[in-house]
């Protein structure tokens, strides 16, 4: 993240071993002043301009008792935004506690936002699947299925008719905030997987750098169920089920598996729904509320028809 967040690493170069054990960054604020209750030293701790600006108004003698009692906290890092100048009081007082003291150019709160987004990628909760994980029109669709049950068929498929490829055979979850489950391959050498039959392919070498992706969220979860197994509850699509990831619900929907079946168009496809139903068209409601309304009116129909022959009828 060097390049992403601007980092210019100034002093302290000996700690940058140093743990971080939390996401959180903070700015230390009242500890500026010798407050120090409440305060998180495991947090990396961010100067903003009012900070500096702060100790620029304080003299030399005061900024260095402020910088001993701040840096004996063991802190991670501490990172100056806006590119501005810092007290050299900090600068000594980092080398000599070997505290790792960074500049950067961007703005206090566009630094903050991107660093949390960067370390809850990196501190989330995390879990290894047995699966593979393709892009198809822009939603990363997760494929279940039992082993030998043509997933890596399908995911070729789908590669081949144009999508991007993320992971074959193991995937790696993680959980991060807003809701979300991104997925990444769990193997060291990524863009290979193994079809049976011809064994270790690359999908680079064959489809080219465009049809691969490192990571994806995961937007929608498929499970490949053989013919004999599927159980035909849903057959309309009126209810929608739901796949739990990480506490995240997703999308859930079961493509039975035969011969002669391309389950890749019928991911497709259900994909395609998918993104429908989020722009407000649902097929399977549409179809039933009209289906419901034409009954209705062959009843009303049939009414009607039987007064005007009640009346013509003499009893």
């Amino acid at each position: 993240m060097q390049y992403e967040l601007s980092l210019r690493l100034i002093s302290g170069g000996e700690g940058l071993e140093r743990e971080l054990t939390t996401p959180q960054v903070t700015r230390p604020g009242l500890a500026l002043a010798g407050y120090f209750k409440h305060f998180s030293p495991e947090r990396i701790q961010v100067l903003g301009q009012q900070e500096v600006t702060y100790l620029t108004d304080l003299t030399s003698e005061r900024r260095r008792h402020i910088f001993e009692q701040l840096l004996s906290q063991q802190l991670p890092c501490i990172v100056v935004t806006r590119g501005q100048e810092i007290p050299p009081e900090l600068i000594e007082e980092s080398r000599r506690t070997q505290t790792p003291l960074f500049s950067t150019r961007m703005a206090t709160a566009s630094f903050i936002g991107r660093a949390i987004v960067f370390l809850e990628e990196e501190f989330g909760p995390s879990e290894v699947v047995h699966a593979n994980l393709v892009e198809v029109y822009g939603v990363g669709v997760l494929i279940l299925g039992k082993s030998g049950i043509g997933k890596s068929e399908c995911t070729l498929e789908l590669v081949k008719r144009g999508h991007r490829f993320v992971a074959d055979d193991s995937v790696i979850l993680k959980h991060i905030t807003g809701h979300r489950v991104i997925g990444t391959s769990a193997h060291p050498l990524k863009h290979y997987m193994e079809v049976r039959g011809i064994g270790i392919i690359d999908v680079v070498t064959l489809f080219g750098v465009t049809s691969v992706r490192s990571h994806k969220r995961v937007g929608m979860v498929c499970s490949l169920e053989a013919w004999d197994e599927y159980q035909e509850d849903n057959r309309a699509g009126l209810d929608e089920e739901e796949f739990e990831l990480l506490s995240e619900k997703l999308p859930h929907i079961r493509i039975p598996v035969r011969p002669g079946r391309s389950p890749a168009v019928m991911l497709e496809v259900a994909t395609t729904d998918w993104l429908a139903r989020r722009m407000g068209h649902f097929a399977a409601r549409e179809f039933n509320e009209a289906l419901l309304r034409q009954i209705e009116s062959q009843q009303h129909l049939s009414a009607k028809e039987f007064e005007d022959w009640d009346d013509q009828v003499d009893f």
